[in-house]
């Protein structure tokens, strides 16, 4: 009897434990997401066509496993636990480094000197150098900067499992072919890297405040303007990681960090995300000048900085860079900062801006066997609604990466930006050119000296 009784009384145990998840969702309600985390969607009887949902019940499952009670609470302990004892992370998204430090695992492949071919980051700097002459053809000054990955600066924590190949990074290489492109190119490694004081934080994928800082100052100093931001003043604060928000989403540990403390005089017009938004436009009556500075979350911490420089700003999120928007805030100046972990953005996210026009006669070049697939594609903005989006995938062995791709639209000939689909590994092109220009349009490549016209036929 006694026996039966410490059964019972185990299986009610383990019954209660296992309902727990389910019923704290009447107290608590669902688990909300971690970090960047995206939960799976409220189960529905019904498919957006009316139809039944036969996959009703996977839903279900879906939704409980991503909301149950306490579902963040058990996740910490069990990454915590990993941690301590295998020291292993259990968030594919984070590496977990040495004395507390956390990687972003999408700096991997840049930290092991895997990336893009010489090719390609010679096509990046093409395209940029054309994004330049674009700038400065209406009078503006254009620059570009990388924003360092964290393990690029600061690799003495990363697992020594990880190889590492800084020589062959895509940073590495690419400055030099941006020098021979005529690109105006700002470096951060080396002003950072110089420095004894760690500007970057160990549980955020991120420069801080005052890194931030001394970016700044370096940007500044390479438009030829003049600011002391890294001499403060900056004050200690205390920051939650967004890497260790993807590791332990119910931690609560916090790192000290100096932020800037020396107030602002820039108001913004809209900043409902704490720097975060997609477009951010700033104003201040004791600056100069009109900016507009395309940017990702490094920006978070760096546009207060140019904000305060600035008579008039706009800081855009958008990762294919509309120039057009040069006119629209009349800016004088264009700046670039992208992430190193994101270079290939250059290749796969075309930016936006008139194709330049170029005096080249394709009398001299053989016709092409085949034709080139190409889709055209009407601006929808203030700056593209009288420009067409012509795009298109290379026949392999059309064109070396590198190499320069002209779009012909009725006898004038354009140069094209060089594209890439990583996903799908092909080559292609994008040309922003006249909407009227469109009744004829051919492409012409170089291959090894050899100058090619192919035919290109519109996709539907």
């Amino acid at each position: 009897m006694k026996r039966n009784f410490f059964h019972l009384l185990y299986i009610g145990l383990v019954l209660i434990i296992l309902a727990v998840p389910a019923l704290g969702m009447l107290v608590t309600g669902p688990s909300q997401a971690g970090a960047n985390e995206v939960l799976a969607a409220a189960p529905s009887l019904r498919n957006r066509d009316g139809s039944f949902n036969t996959g009703i019940l996977s839903d279900v499952t879906d939704y409980m496993a991503d909301r149950f009670a306490f579902r963040q609470e058990f996740v910490t302990a069990w990454a915590k636990l990993n941690a301590a004892v295998l020291h292993t992370s259990v968030e594919d998204k984070v590496i977990l480094g040495g004395d507390g430090w956390l990687y972003y695992d999408a700096t991997r492949a840049d930290y092991m000197g895997e990336g893009l071919t010489d090719g390609q980051l010679q096509s990046a700097a093409r395209n940029l150098a054309l994004m330049q002459e674009y700038v400065e053809g209406r009078g503006g000054q254009f620059l570009f900067t990388i924003a360092p990955n964290k393990n690029s600066l600061y690799p003495e924590y990363m697992p020594g499992y990880i190889p590492s190949s800084p020589d062959t990074a895509n940073a590495a290489r690419l400055p030099a072919l941006l020098a021979d492109a005529g690109v105006q190119y700002a470096g951060l490694y080396a002003p950072i890297g110089a420095e004894d004081e760690v500007l970057y934080f160990a549980t955020d994928s991120h420069w801080t405040g005052k890194g931030a800082a001394l970016a700044a100052d370096t940007l500044l100093t390479a438009l030829g303007r003049t600011s002391d931001y890294y001499a403060g003043p900056f004050a200690p604060e205390e920051h939650l990681g967004d890497l260790y928000e993807m590791l332990y989403p119910a931690g609560t540990d916090t790192e000290t960090a100096p932020a800037w403390a020396g107030g602002w005089t820039y108001t913004t017009d809209a900043d409902p995300n704490g720097g975060n938004a997609i477009t951010i436009r700033t104003r201040n009556p004791s600056g100069t000048g009109t900016l507009l500075c395309f940017r990702d979350s490094f920006g978070i911490a760096l546009y207060p900085y140019l904000a305060q420089s600035y008579g008039d700003a706009l800081f855009s999120r958008q990762s294919a860079y509309d120039l057009t928007q040069m006119d629209a805030v009349g800016a004088d100046t264009v700046l670039i900062e992208l992430v190193e972990r994101n270079l290939s953005y250059l290749l796969t996210q075309p930016a936006v801006f008139p194709a330049p026009e170029r005096d080249i006669s394709a009398d001299r070049a053989a016709q092409g066997d085949g034709a080139v697939t190409i889709r055209l594609t009407p601006g929808t903005t203030a700056g593209t609604a009288e420009l067409v989006q012509v795009t298109g995938t290379l026949p392999a062995g059309t064109a070396d990466a590198g190499t320069p791709v002209y779009v012909i639209a009725d006898g004038v000939c354009y140069e094209a930006c060089r594209t890439m689909d990583a996903r799908l590994g092909t080559d292609g092109f994008s040309a922003w050119i006249p909407a009227g220009e469109t009744a004829s349009i051919s492409l012409l490549t170089c291959q090894e000296g050899t100058d090619t016209v192919t035919t290109c036929t519109v996709q539907s």
